[in-house]
């Protein structure tokens, strides 16, 4: 007889449990507001059996058990029988209103629920975004990432298991974060990685760093979809690329690189260092762009000089289908679907290219 398989219990999502957990935090509440309901209740219905009627009633208790004083405000509750029931409300009922106040304040100012709060507020805000990145792990390389995509207006949500980066995260302007494990699931969908753009992975080992790109690729399979990865060695690297990464970074061969650049090529000091601003995201003003000729391009079979007179910016080289770089460009070359055109402009021109903004009739 086979056996039945079991059902597999998915966990619920980061915000139900942070729903659950705020839910669970104005549940202390009830005890101190159930007793100062219950003292309101005695005093009220007392002082009304004594003779006095509800609104003077209700407030000779409030003035009682919050210790305000004023005196009686009705002759009847200046009768033998009314002070004797005064003395034993205000006995009970100013204990009852002080624990109650305190433990409410308390509620309030606790740092988890604000925490909590603050956390599904933005959980709203990041349900809004579409086409950001995610970083995986909070550093100083996640914060200059974070302050480099700012510039180009592309929002980067922060994922990181450790609750302590709040503080910073908010001194340091960080709109849009989640304190989870980043290898969960449901820390994932929180960071709307179903919308995303890409994610880093910039975790603290080689080993989280292979686990994030593993299931982020188990996520969004599509290619379209970037996954970049941190490794301190080139097997490392491999293994992250093979899993799926779109690339993997080796950070010493990184920085090694850049002044290497700056070394073997001193006399040419200015547009070394232009380049380099616009490769790593530096540079505001001006961009490149490889833009591929899909066939049915308004571009498809015009020459070099008719396309940069149809936008703002130049073709400084081609790559052809073969994959050839093409640099000596005749003006009259006419280009053809599936190449790709190396752009040099400003960026918010080619950002409008991109787009499909920016194709004009040369």
């Amino acid at each position: 007889m086979a056996k039945r398989r079991k059902k597999r219990r998915l966990k619920p999502s980061l915000r139900r449990r942070y729903e659950a957990e705020l839910v669970r935090l104005l549940g202390e509440l009830s005890l101190p507001l159930l007793l100062l309901h219950a003292a309101l209740t005695v005093g009220t219905l007392g002082y009304m059996a004594l003779g006095g009627d509800f609104l003077n009633s209700f407030y000779m208790t409030v003035i009682t058990i919050g210790t305000i004083g004023f005196g009686e405000v009705l002759p009847q509750f200046a009768t033998p029988q009314a002070r004797v029931f005064t003395s034993f409300l205000a006995l009970a009922g100013i204990g009852i209103f002080t624990t109650s106040v305190t433990m409410v304040v308390r509620v309030f100012l606790k740092e988890d629920l604000v925490s909590v709060w603050r956390q599904l507020r933005m959980f709203d805000a990041i349900a809004n975004l579409e086409g950001h990145y995610i970083v995986a792990g909070y550093n100083r390389t996640a914060l200059e990432l974070y302050r480099l995509l700012k510039r180009r207006g592309i929002p980067l949500v922060v994922l990181d298991g450790r609750r302590e980066l709040e503080g910073e995260l908010r001194a340091e302007g960080i709109p849009y974060y989640v304190l989870e494990d980043p290898i969960q699931r449901t820390a994932l969908e929180a960071a709307g990685i179903k919308r995303a753009r890409g994610l880093i992975a910039n975790l603290k080992d080689d080993a989280k760093n292979i686990s994030q790109v593993a299931v982020a690729r188990l996520l969004r399979p599509e290619e379209k979809f970037e996954v970049y990865a941190f490794a301190s060695n080139a097997d490392a690297a491999d293994r992250m690329e093979a899993l799926g990464a779109t690339r993997a970074f080796l950070p010493n061969r990184m920085l090694a690189g850049r002044l290497a650049a700056y070394i073997l090529h001193p006399e040419s000091a200015y547009v070394g260092q232009l380049l380099d601003r616009i490769a790593f995201g530096e540079e505001a003003e001006v961009d490149l762009l490889e833009f591929v000729l899909d066939e049915g391009h308004p571009w498809v079979g015009k020459t070099i000089e008719e396309i940069n007179r149809s936008f703002l910016g130049s073709v400084i080289a081609v790559r052809a289908k073969d994959g050839r770089l093409v640099i000596e460009l005749a003006f009259d070359r006419r280009v053809e679907p599936g190449e790709a055109l190396i752009l040099f402009g400003p960026t918010r021109s080619l950002k409008k290219l991109k787009e499909g903004r920016g194709v004009g009739q040369p």
